[in-house]
């Protein structure tokens, strides 16, 4: 039995590749990828360029979202995937050091709703 109603995890990729973060096409590729690596469903999706540099991007999902943002001044990009699916943290992490250039990335996992089964049983 599922303990949680999804789970939350973020990916804080240091030195990253400043042009790889830096203007919404490249940034939304990535994010993209990761939806059809996951094989989520994308109900739409929103980018933010920054002047001179940086993004904000969110997908939004049947499942929950994808979500990023990047400083390329400081060669960080913060990611998070929240997902009643569940899914393969490594993978996302291998996709972004790749596609940012990336030789450090830190995962953060939590469950949300855990609770749930607690307060109200008959929910889950």
């Amino acid at each position: 039995m599922k303990n949680s109603l999804g789970t939350h995890i973020t990916w804080d990729v240091y030195n990253c590749n400043a042009d790889s973060i830096s203007f919404v096409p490249t940034v939304q590729t990535v994010l993209n990828a990761i939806v059809e690596e996951l094989q989520l469903s994308k109900v739409n999706e929103s980018f933010k360029q920054f002047e001179p540099i940086g993004v904000t991007g969110f997908i939004l999902l049947e499942e929950s979202h994808v979500s990023i943002h990047t400083w390329p001044e400081h060669q960080f990009a913060a990611v998070d995937i929240f997902s009643c699916k569940p899914f393969d943290a490594k993978k996302i992490q291998e996709l972004l050091m790749k596609s940012f250039g990336s030789d450090k990335v830190v995962i953060k996992q939590i469950e949300r709703g855990e609770a749930i089964s607690i307060i109200s049983p008959d929910l889950i």
